[in-house]
């Protein structure tokens, strides 16, 4: 008969508590590794979203100034911005609305319709600036892009207007969109 194999306490050396420790230490950093990368990702998923609702904003007051701008009398101060309204700059000037401060101080732009995307109802900003005057070719204007108006005949002088408009979001999203208007 074979005698029973015995083990001495004496001749073990404990290899297994450091590996297991080595191995839970590597699952650690691997979980905190990938709820990093998930915080990141949901961090780069609002920014997104919130800088979509902010252009949304964005233009719905670039079309609010449009409409203001096609259908009625825009006046324009001597200097300046008044109420949305900037008077026609030299061209080396600098914009007024490039200022900083400009869009948080209430000086200078018209606050237009809250528009409400999701949960959050937000005001654009914008103003019209003076642009001068332009006459139209002599062979005639072609097709005008705003379908709300006929296109102008030839040799007719047009008010030209740059509009820009601003709108933030309450989490810092901030976006400016310009346009040229003819009329």
């Amino acid at each position: 008969m074979n005698a029973p194999i015995s083990y001495s306490r004496g001749a073990q050396s404990g290899a297994a508590l450091p590996f297991v420790l080595l191995l839970l230490l590597i699952v650690t950093i691997l979980g905190v590794a990938s709820m990093r990368g998930a915080i990141m990702q949901e961090r780069m998923a609002s920014n997104t979203a919130a800088r979509g609702m902010a252009f949304q904003v964005a233009e719905a007051g670039l079309r609010q100034a449009e409409i203001i701008v096609r259908d009625g009398t825009v006046t324009f101060p001597a200097s300046g911005c008044s109420a949305g309204r900037c008077a026609m700059m030299a061209a080396p000037a600098t914009p007024a609305w490039m200022a900083a401060g400009f869009w948080t101080t209430g000086a200078g732009f018209q606050t237009g319709t809250a528009v409400s995307v999701g949960s959050v109802s937000v005001s654009p900003r914008f103003v019209i600036e003076n642009f001068g005057q332009v006459t139209t070719a002599s062979s005639g204007a072609g097709v005008g892009i705003d379908m709300g108006k006929p296109p102008p005949s030839a040799g007719a002088t047009q008010s030209v207007f740059r509009i820009t408009s601003y709108a933030s979001t309450p989490n810092g999203a901030e976006v400016v969109l310009q346009s040229l208007y003819r009329r």
